[in-house]
């Protein structure tokens, strides 16, 4: 890949140029990441160690990399780098028509001013240019808050991946718009997206139908922190909990999870799903259901995903089975609403079955 591209960028503190570097830039390069990594150890954060970065090394980037720099005037303000291919962090998925990203820093007077997310959109347009698949990066497994970051910022997870001494890394690829404007991406559900779960769950029955007896009206900030205690840790955790957005709008329509995630069995069961009631009937349940089941069939390799729906949710009912969930039994008189009992329909699919379905279902994830 080699394809000088520099372009003006736009952010509150001002315009910025971003520009393919050189090695007469070694020393941007090593400031930034040293700032960063000090700033990381700082905040109990193992990812990068400011020893770790040493000029020779920096030297071979230019050599191995394209290196690009935002400048703010005459000052370094952020950078990234691009490589062709990367099976030390991506192992078998390694694929070199995709273009990796590595070494993303934003320096410290500009953090909180957009300009990480305005990079790796840089990134992904250049991927593009010139003549990739896209953009795929890594970052480190057990940061929550800064693996829903690259979720926001257009990027869905693939994998997990050991690089050596236990270290884990998350392996996510950027997500192709291609004009769709209903497509849906999942991103961790944090306290930011509290408030929905609240203004959508209108009463104690709607909540039970959606969440089960998991959940109490009116649902409590203490009881959804203690829903994600130990959630979303992709190698470790038997929860993983999202919120969708819409992408075009950028707006958080809907909530699933995946629970009790058998690693030994191959298994997890999807649940607690809803979605925002301004959005039903358009099509995007069944986007955001499509893909938590690429997420636990490709991304976490599972062998069968199941979760149950009650018998009254017919339109719940037609979009399961619609993607090819096929009904595998039903609990008589499960759960009870108001004066009546009603009856827990158990949905299932298999890996293979999703391998057949998954041509068809394209659009969706």
């Amino acid at each position: 890949m080699s394809l000088p591209i520099s372009r003006e960028i736009h952010t509150p503190l001002g315009s910025l140029n971003v520009i393919r570097a050189d090695s007469g830039m070694t020393g941007e390069v090593l400031r930034l990441l040293r700032e960063a990594a000090q700033w990381m150890r700082d905040n109990g954060l193992t990812q990068w160690r400011p020893e770790q970065f040493e000029e020779e090394e920096i030297r071979n980037y230019f050599k191995e990399r394209e290196v690009y720099i935002a400048m703010h005037g005459d000052t370094a303000a952020g950078m990234f780098t691009l490589q062709s291919g990367d099976p030390q962090y991506w192992g078998r998925r390694n694929n070199e028509s995709f273009a990796y990203l590595h070494r993303l820093a934003v320096a410290m007077p500009f953090r909180g001013a957009g300009l990480g997310g305005k990079l790796l959109k840089f990134a992904a347009e250049t991927a593009t240019a010139s003549g990739r698949r896209g953009l795929r990066l890594d970052t480190i497994a057990d940061n929550v808050k800064l693996n829903r970051y690259y979720q926001s910022q257009g990027f869905r997870y693939m994998g997990t991946n050991d690089v050596g001494g236990g270290r884990l890394v998350n392996l996510y690829e950027e997500i192709k718009l291609s004009g769709d404007q209903d497509t849906v991406r999942l991103q961790y559900f944090d306290a930011a997206d509290f408030d929905c779960l609240r203004r959508w769950s209108v009463s104690p029955e709607f909540l039970k139908q959606w969440a089960g007896p998991s959940l109490h009206f009116p649902i409590q900030d203490e009881e959804l922190r203690r829903y994600l205690a130990g959630a979303n840790h992709p190698a470790e955790s038997e929860l993983l909990v999202y919120s969708a957005v819409h992408m075009a709008t950028n707006t958080v329509i809907g909530h699933l999870s995946l629970a009790g995630i058998d690693r030994d069995n191959g298994s997890a069961r999807i649940g607690r799903v809803i979605l925002d009631p301004e959005y039903r009937g358009k099509g995007m349940a069944r986007r955001m259901i499509g893909e938590a089941l690429r997420i636990g069939f490709e991304s976490l390799e599972l062998h069968r995903l199941a979760l149950g729906v009650y018998d009254f949710n017919t339109s719940a009912i037609r979009t399961y089975e619609a993607l090819g969930f096929r009904r595998e039994g039903e609990q008589l008189e499960a759960a009870r609403f108001g004066d009546r009992y009603v009856n827990l329909i158990e949905m299932a699919m298999l890996d293979r079955e999703w391998s057949e379905l998954k041509p068809s279902m394209a659009q969706l994830t």
